[in-house]
């Protein structure tokens, strides 16, 4: 069956193994799919995607932030392709896989309507961090090079040992505060290992505020997703919550900053509808 292709790829990405790989996906598909058209939007994204069957996106949480920020009401079916420095949202979707059986579950075509969540009117898939996460995304602009949690714990380290708790709420004290849709950020940080993207509930975490001695102890515990069960952290599901923090704070929303004193957040259930394999 004949099908349309707007194939969306970041322009700030578009580095000799981007090209290669995004090469590769059109020639593949030319050979597996002869009567499929793929349009590439490589320098400038289209304003309207209604003449197109399907949506393909190449990047990382911050291309595909703006991609759903972009076109916040699209209902066609989307596959994203792996091209940013986390992938963590992709990972969510699909896993550990080669690139050929990646692209084999996309041209299989199996959809399923997938939750997303709004800060302060901002869309985004994965979630969002409060405070240090901020602090991190932004000494991780001058490392990207490192991929992945590598580039993370760089950029992490100082920030550990130099960032001060905070109130929220006018009285809890916390080191960290997180609203998630998906389960990890930080290219393999498991924050919220339980998480579900189709329960129509967001996973709230607070953690305590924590000595700057024991913070490098408790890294790798959340990194690995173990901390679920230690004194020193609190969950629970919200369908929408409101932050209200001591002082102006950046957060990190899926990779991209805002900076604010106040959250608003909101679950949009079943927001968007992504190609991912087939059980």
């Amino acid at each position: 069956m004949n099908q349309q292709i707007a194939f969306l790829i970041n322009p700030l990405k578009k580095t000799v193994a981007i090209a290669d790989y995004f090469s590769w996906v059109i020639e593949t598909v030319k050979v597996k799919k002869s009567d499929w058209e793929i349009q590439l939007f490589a320098k400038e994204w289209p304003t309207d995607l209604s003449d197109f069957d399907q949506v393909w996106v190449m990047g990382g949480d911050g291309t595909f932030n703006y991609f759903v920020n972009k076109y916040p009401s699209l209902d066609k079916p989307i596959a994203l392709f792996k091209g940013g420095t986390g992938n963590d949202f992709y990972w969510k979707l699909f896993g550990e896989r080669s690139r050929q059986a990646h692209l084999d579950a996309v041209l299989a075509g199996h959809t399923e309507l997938f939750d997303a969540g709004s800060c302060n009117g901002q869309l985004f898939l994965n979630g969002v961090g409060i405070g240090i996460e901020g602090e991190v995304l932004k000494s991780m602009e001058s490392i990207r090079y490192f991929k992945g949690g590598l580039g993370y714990y760089l950029a992490a380290i100082p920030n550990l040992l130099q960032f001060k708790s905070y109130h929220i709420q006018g009285q809890r004290k916390v080191f960290l505060c997180m609203v998630f849709n998906s389960s990890r950020a930080g290219g393999g940080f498991h924050f919220f290992p339980h998480a579900e993207i189709q329960d129509g509930l967001l996973d709230v975490m607070y953690c305590r505020h924590i000595p700057v001695w024991q913070r490098l102890f408790y890294m790798p515990i959340i990194q690995s997703g173990k901390h679920v069960k230690l004194p020193i952290v609190e969950f629970s599901k919200e369908k929408d919550i409101k932050i209200k923090t001591d002082r102006v704070l950046s957060a990190q929303v899926d990779g991209e900053v805002q900076t604010s004193d106040q959250f608003d957040f909101q679950v949009l259930p079943a927001k968007f509808k992504f190609i991912v394999p087939s059980l």
